[in-house]
């Protein structure tokens, strides 16, 4: 048995993990032995992606199609899932729009539901999952985040919030779990070429990640720091960021979702 099957097998459970960054997660962890719980909320990709995963490593996928927003989450995987045990737990499910923050399109019922997918969601399962993990004294989970959470981020307002949750979550349980051998990475994500990627035809995307690229860059990171942020170029926007002060670079990400995102002009509040 590999070192990575001791430590993270014999399943892996992949929340958002048929499309995107996610189902990269999802091709590694397979690659590497991994049976692997995917839950995702487009059926499509679940009927696609189940018996391309099987036939391509050989392993098992639980196939789930769930809403991550629904009240009775916890019930619903732990049900699914049954006995199998889950040595590794990523969450990499999240809700993210650019614009006002009153828009015209949602309101205050779109933002909890964000709370529900982006924070009460890695919440409880890493709250039910870890702690078979702890008593086993092996295990990992990594939280996906996003630059956008490294400070308040205008225009991404209560999605930053919801992502800065994470990697406070992350880092922390990093620093509980380290004498349990359980590890924990607070991943953060950056400009990516993930299936958000159809909005960015207009932007030089030359810098940009590979899902595949982050995807390898996190597992290398698991267990060896609490926090990556992803990427050599976004790295060395995020040092630039923060050599300024904090009031700057909260001016500078609405500068960014503004001149990439909202077509030069800053949208007005929908009052």
């Amino acid at each position: 048995m590999s070192e990575f099957m001791k430590q993270y097998g014999p399943w892996a459970m992949i929340a958002g993990g048929a499309q995107g960054i996610g189902e990269a997660y999802s091709r590694d962890v397979a690659a590497k032995g991994l049976n692997v719980v995917v839950l995702d909320n487009s059926q499509e990709a679940l009927d696609s992606f189940k018996p391309e995963i099987e036939a391509d490593y050989g392993v098992e996928c639980l196939a789930l199609r769930v809403d991550l927003a629904r009240s009775d989450l916890l019930e619903v995987v732990t049900e699914a899932v049954g006995d199998r045990e889950v040595g590794l737990l990523i969450y990499n499910a999240g809700l993210a729009d650019v614009g006002p923050f009153y828009k015209k399109e949602t309101g205050l019922e779109y933002e909890q539901m964000r709370i529900a997918i982006n924070i009460t969601g890695p919440l409880i399962l890493s709250y039910h999952y870890a702690k078979p993990m702890l008593a086993r004294r092996a295990g990992g989970i990594i939280l996906m985040s996003s630059g956008a959470g490294l400070q308040g981020s205008p225009y991404y307002a209560h999605y930053s919030a919801t992502k800065a949750y994470d990697i406070a979550l992350a880092e922390a349980l990093w620093g509980e779990f380290r004498p349990y051998n359980v590890d924990v990475l607070a991943c953060v994500a950056g400009m990516t070429l993930s299936t958000a990627a159809k909005g960015y035809q207009h932007l030089d995307t030359s810098t940009f990640q590979t899902t595949t690229e982050l995807v390898e860059e996190a597992m290398a990171a698991l267990g060896k720091t609490s926090t990556l942020m992803a990427g050599e170029s976004n790295r060395r926007n995020q040092e630039a960021l923060n050599a300024m002060p904090r009031e700057a670079r909260i001016e500078i990400m609405g500068k960014h979702a503004i001149d990439n995102f909202l077509g030069g002009e800053a949208p007005e509040q929908n009052l």
